[in-house]
């Protein structure tokens, strides 16, 4: 009795200790304001090149399997030779072992960029700082038609309704590695954001990228 009582106590004082911890590293509101603020797009060469996703959050209806799926994804941003104010971003996803590519024109307006894939998808994209060499991209998706959608993507997934709203985070960078201390102030801004969760993707380096 007593040492069940004891066992208790102890209990008790580790989850009220681990409770303080976990509450001591949430960030309040004001702490978070700066990690989310969005960049203004003035300079999209700041844009140009090549980068490689190395950890994303999905928030969407089976959409997380999706990411989890996903084995690597690049894009190239160049320069649009229609507008100074678009870019067209071209991407190399690898998903199953499968390699999908797209490429979207993407239209950018003060801290605001967007683009559309054909009448199915519709995306709007801010910038957020993040590592030296490195950028969050938040997307906020409107996907129309999803069994079609998701059969070009050679993915299987029960489908509750035809159009769905996706909202997601990606950490995108030069390199193809991601420092510890990187992955941590990612996650400190995914909870600012409202995924208090592990990734749903972290790259792999022997996934390796599609051509």
């Amino acid at each position: 009795m007593i040492s069940c009582s004891i066992m208790n106590l102890w209990l008790s004082s580790y989850f009220l200790v681990a409770g303080l911890f976990l509450s001591s590293l949430a960030l309040t509101p004001e702490e978070c304001q700066p990690l989310v603020k969005p960049l203004l797009l003035i300079e999209p060469s700041m844009m140009y090149g090549r980068w490689s996703t190395l950890a994303g959050y999905v928030d969407g209806d089976g959409f997380n399997a999706l990411l989890k799926a996903t084995e690597s994804v690049w894009v190239n941003v160049t320069q649009s030779p229609s507008s100074p104010n678009v870019v067209v971003l071209s991407e190399k996803d690898k998903i199953n072992g499968t390699c999908v590519d797209l490429a979207v024109n993407v239209t950018i307006d003060g801290n605001t960029a967007s683009g559309s894939v054909g009448d199915m998808v519709f995306s709007e994209f801010h910038l957020l700082p993040s590592c030296d060499g490195c950028f969050i991209l938040s997307v906020n998706t409107t996907i129309k038609n999803l069994t079609m959608l998701l059969q070009q993507l050679n993915f299987n997934m029960d489908v509750t309704g035809e159009e769905v709203n996706v909202r997601a985070i990606y950490l995108i960078g030069r390199e193809f590695t991601l420092k510890d201390s990187e992955l941590e102030h990612f996650k400190q801004q995914a909870s600012c954001l409202g995924f208090s969760r592990e990734p749903d993707f972290i790259y792999d380096p022997k996934n390796g990228f599609c051509a």
